[in-house]
């Protein structure tokens, strides 16, 4: 087919569907888009909450429980080991399909009635790390998002494979780190962002197989260099002990001192490693990746983000998580070992799937909640394989002739993903928020729902914390500390005084979510710009604005100049 122009049923703008993409919808039997590539976004991406936590009574046993569903939800929500044992059958909760009533208008009555787990975890492989969700393979974890295995970690947000670190962003495979963002197989790197393969680096950009570097930019297989200088390295071990990394002050002065530096070299318009025809941002080792953000090992992929683990084929609009899956399309926190899924959230090792949340290990499912190891199900009902495919059919079809109208009037009908009016997370608790922060007004009127701050007051410190770290006791531990930024109030763990004690570095003055949320400004926007290469006048793609003060070069300009 011919790329078309068509206009946004949500926002009214024009986009393009190209020929190619028709190609991947009808191999995937589903009707082209009615909303653009960012609405799609913006709605998936909404339908992924994780990171605000609360207390709340389990709706089985009565504890005291962590979820992130707020107690004010009207749904049910067991504790993990609940969740996931036999004690309860979700299949319970089945019901015939109603062919006099629109298909979200019931699954909306499923959605809340059948229990969710506190946690989207994997329960049988978190050991002590019960203040961690969206992860699976942790011990001794503590508030780790988006997180697949890790040790001895805490205040992480999409990471992988971390050991003993702290306090890290959208990284893979660090040892001993701190304060990084972008940060891959790397050991002992700090205050840094889009570095790989280095050790013993601080306050540095861009730095590949690089060691013992502080505040540099944009440097391949060197040792020894400070801000840029190439020193001896009896001179850099001196220069490096003049450096009081335990005050707060001086750990301020040096970022800025840093950041200043990189803008003065180039950035390269596209961010990653070994791509083969690639559009977006943090893109490595893929090919046929376009449109794509924080995307590795992956091929054919469009409209896609936030993937862990790679090994991701043939998938279109599909946010977080990955992990060796194919034919994927609108799909939230879906992964590992998945096949011909579309537009389900939170679903592991499904294959034949559509319209599912919370469903695990199935095949031959369609409008389903929380089943684990069930095949031909639509509505959690069993149906025989005989009895399953007709009836979807059918369904389909009533899903196109009597659509489901939001409370903005706009309709759905089969082939898109799940409307946002029937997601249980105000906008401001989403992946949405932290990519694209709204105003309460302005996510209202985009059809969002918003949660006001539980009110409760937040005391003043209950101690005035040493600039340095060298005066600080062990005291603080016992001691609240209430943030600079929002006035929360939070407190340092023991295995955060002991790291920070190790490196040197000072108490923290911002809660571990205002770190987060400045760790996550750091990285380049969610959308592309065009612009013109600054060195070769080109028109390149890129995440970098026109307006912005990067100095931006194309991909053959940024080898030239950097390799």
């Amino acid at each position: 087919m011919q790329t078309e122009s068509r206009i946004c049923q949500n926002c009214k703008q024009d986009f393009i569907i190209e020929s190619d993409d028709f190609g991947f919808y009808e191999q995937m039997k589903v009707p082209p888009p009615v909303w653009c590539p960012h609405c799609r976004l913006l709605r998936r991406m909404a339908w992924y909450g994780y990171r605000i936590l609360y207390k709340r009574k389990c709706d089985f046993t009565g504890e005291n429980i962590i979820t992130f569903y707020h107690p004010d939800l009207p749904v049910k929500v067991y504790k993990q080991d609940i969740w996931w044992s036999d004690k309860w059958n979700p299949k319970d909760y089945g019901r015939d399909y109603d062919f006099d009533r629109p298909f979200f208008e019931q699954y909306k009555v499923l959605l809340d009635e059948v229990p969710k787990a506190s946690l989207h975890t994997e329960y049988s492989t978190m050991i002590n790390s019960e203040y961690c969700n969206a992860a699976s393979y942790q011990k001794n974890g503590y508030l780790c998002f988006k997180h697949i295995t890790g040790e001895d970690s805490a205040y992480t947000n999409v990471a992988l494979n971390t050991k003993d670190s702290l306090d890290l962003a959208y990284s893979a495979e660090p040892e001993l780190c701190y304060e990084i963002v972008d940060v891959r197989k790397s050991f002992q790197t700090f205050f840094s962002q889009d570095c790989e393969n280095c050790q013993n680096v601080y306050f540095s950009r861009d730095l590949v197989n690089c060691g013992d570097c502080f505040g540099c930019t944009s440097l391949r297989n060197k040792n020894y260099c400070i801000f840029n200088e190439q020193l001896t390295r009896e001179e850099y071990l001196k220069r490096l002990k003049e450096f009081d990394l335990g005050s707060l002050k001086n750990v301020q002065k040096l970022k800025k001192q840093a950041y200043a530096l990189s803008l003065k070299y180039p950035r390269r318009a596209t961010m990653g490693r070994n791509n083969t025809n690639v559009s977006g941002d943090y893109i490595y080792n893929s090919k046929n990746t376009r449109n794509s953000y924080f995307v590795a090992d992956s091929e054919n992929v469009r409209y896609s983000q936030l993937f862990l683990k790679g090994g991701v084929h043939n998938c279109y609009d599909f946010t977080a998580f990955g992990s060796a899956s194919e034919w994927v399309y609108e799909a939230t926190w879906t992964g590992l070992n998945t096949s011909n899924v579309k537009f389900s959230v939170w679903n592991y090792r499904n294959h034949d799937t559509e319209y599912t949340f919370g469903c695990h290990g199935s095949e031959y499912i369609f409008g389903c909640v929380g089943l684990n190891k069930a095949s031909y199900c639509i509505f959690n009902k069993q149906y025989t394989k005989e009895e399953y495919f007709p009836m979807v059919e059918k369904i389909k079809k009533q899903m196109d002739d009597m659509p489901f109208v939001d409370k903005r009037g706009l309709e759905h009908k089969y082939g898109g993903q799940i409307p946002i009016d029937l997601c249980p997370w105000a906008y401001n608790e989403t992946t949405a928020y932290e990519f694209f922060p709204l105003t309460k007004d302005e996510a209202i009127a985009k059809g969002f729902t918003w949660r006001e701050p539980d009110s409760r007051e937040y005391v003043d410190a209950t101690v005035v914390v040493p600039d340095n770290i060298k005066d600080v006791t062990d005291d603080i531990l016992k001691e609240i500390l209430k943030c600079e930024a929002c006035g929360k109030n939070y407190q340092i763990i023991p295995k955060e005084l002991q790291f920070l004690r190790r490196f040197s570095f000072p108490i923290p003055n911002h809660c571990p979510l205002c770190r987060d949320r400045n760790r996550i400004k750091q990285l380049n926007p969610m959308q592309t710009y065009k612009r013109k290469c600054d060195k070769c006048d080109v028109a390149i793609e890129t995440s970098y604005a026109s307006d912005r003060p990067e100095i931006v070069y194309c991909e053959n300009c940024y080898k030239q100049e950097v390799y």
